[in-house]
């Protein structure tokens, strides 16, 4: 009697104790169905327009633009580099290049070289018609040798060659963690998003779905302020003291084998190549060295070098702000170089 007691006790006091981890652990897992059912970064599902409330992965956004549209567009032409390609449209290049073809933006923020070798060698794997390449760099994007870390730059499965679990496991971490987490739950909850929240977008529309295309909110800012939108932001347009700065060497032995990696790549498809450094607001020039050696790797009818003091970067209205400059520009630039 007593053993049969000692078993009561002991299986009662078991169900409490799977009771109490259920209680501790349900918090977890309704964050997870949330996760799930919400899928907030957009990476779970397939879409059609790939816009949200939540700031996106670019990495993400542009590849699945292209899988969605390539049957009905045939792209065979390819944006790629940092985020300053927003100054390039699509559209906007097809002008320069041969009748019918087509273009789509494969950016990443803060892009690496060896995310862009990645995506031409998943484009590679896909039986891509890669004809037409523009990439946009800068002593930044020269530099960088490995891909970023974080759930805003990591790349999809099938273009960086690891597992889909991992990749998504960056995104769900990402979601749990309390800075992320909390501003979502309160815009759940009010379906708004205010300015204390971080990593959501106030704006709406920021790409065009078939080609990746940026809608830049600044654009409709400068349109309804005018010249204002310049003068009443003078901590973003600092004076320039006309001084010539050239910056640092980006291109050392690593970088320059990636470089001769997407060279190789380029040409066993006898891409047309176009790379365009950009004309940075600061008026710092590309190192000679940097322009030098993409001159040898890639041809000089290839490398334009817009750093540095010159027509282009001495004209403020050509920005929205210190880091990234407007598709007018990027149409002057077009020109130039074709």
């Amino acid at each position: 009697m007593n053993e049969q007691m000692t078993n009561d006790t002991s299986g009662c006091v078991s169900h409490k104790l799977v009771y109490k981890a259920f209680l501790f652990t349900l918090p977890f897992w309704i964050i997870i169905a949330i996760y799930l059912h919400d899928d907030p970064f957009m990476v779970l599902k397939k879409y059609r327009t790939y816009d949200s409330d939540v700031v996106l992965n670019e990495e993400h956004v542009g590849w699945f633009i292209y899988k969605n549209n390539r049957d009905s567009i045939r792209f065979n032409s390819f944006i790629l580099g940092n985020s300053c390609t927003m100054a390039f449209l699509c559209h906007d290049w097809e002008k320069h290049l041969d009748n019918g073809d087509r273009a789509v933006r494969l950016f990443g923020n803060a892009e690496s070289l060896k995310a862009i070798l990645l995506k031409l060698q998943a484009l590679e794997r896909e039986d891509a018609e890669i004809k037409n390449v523009l990439i946009i760099l800068d002593k930044s994007s020269l530099s960088k040798i490995n891909l970023q870390s974080g759930f805003n730059h990591i790349l999809p499965a099938e273009i960086s060659g690891k597992s889909y679990f991992s990749t998504q496991s960056e995104f769900l971490q990402a979601f749990i963690m309390p800075d992320f987490l909390f501003p979502y739950l309160k815009y759940r909850i009010t379906g708004r998003v205010s300015s204390d929240m971080k990593f959501m977008n106030p704006y709406g529309r920021v790409r065009n779905f078939m080609n990746n295309d940026a809608i830049n909110p600044r654009d409709w800012m400068i349109k309804q302020e005018g010249e204002s939108y310049w003068t009443s932001r003078k901590e973003e347009f600092p004076e320039r003291d006309k001084q010539l700065v050239v910056a640092e060497r980006a291109i050392y032995q690593p970088q320059l084998a990636l470089l001769k990696e997407i060279a190789d790549l380029l040409y066993r498809h006898n891409t047309l190549l176009r790379i365009i450094i950009s004309p940075d607001y600061n008026q710092k020039k590309l190192n000679p060295s940097d322009t030098e050696m993409l001159n040898k790797v890639f041809g000089h009818e290839c490398v334009f070098d817009f750093s540095g003091i010159n027509k282009y970067t001495e004209d403020y209205h050509f920005y929205y702000e210190q880091g990234h400059y407007r598709p007018v520009l990027g149409n002057l630039l077009l020109d130039s170089i074709y």
